[in-house]
């Protein structure tokens, strides 16, 4: 999904829960537009994140504590898809890092 999809799916769903009272649909769209919002600022960087290393790494770690939080969503939910998407997210951002930190010292 694009990010502007993840905002506007996340916005409706979050929505929805405050107007039926339903706190776990308001969370689920809270953390989704959330990570739309992020995957947006980080699109925006552009070319100049993709050239440093120190930036990679710090979008490594986002991609991290995205990760967690869409693993723990996943668990309250009881989704598992959701959960295996967390701990992808996470393994991803801990490759960044890791990644990044050997060019940093190279």
């Amino acid at each position: 999904m694009s990010n502007f999809v993840n905002q506007a799916t996340g916005a409706m769903k979050e929505g929805l829960g405050k107007l039926t009272g339903n706190e776990q649909r308001k969370e689920e769209g809270h953390a989704q537009r959330a990570q739309g919002v992020g995957e947006q600022k980080l699109q925006n960087e552009g070319q100049s994140a993709k050239q440093n290393p120190a930036a990679n790494q710090a979008k490594g770690g986002m991609q991290q504590a995205g990760g967690a939080a869409k693993e723990n969503i996943g668990k309250a939910m009881g989704n598992p898809d959701m959960q295996q998407q967390g701990r992808n997210l996470r393994s991803q951002g801990k490759g960044e890092q890791e990644i990044n930190a050997q060019r940093q010292q190279d």
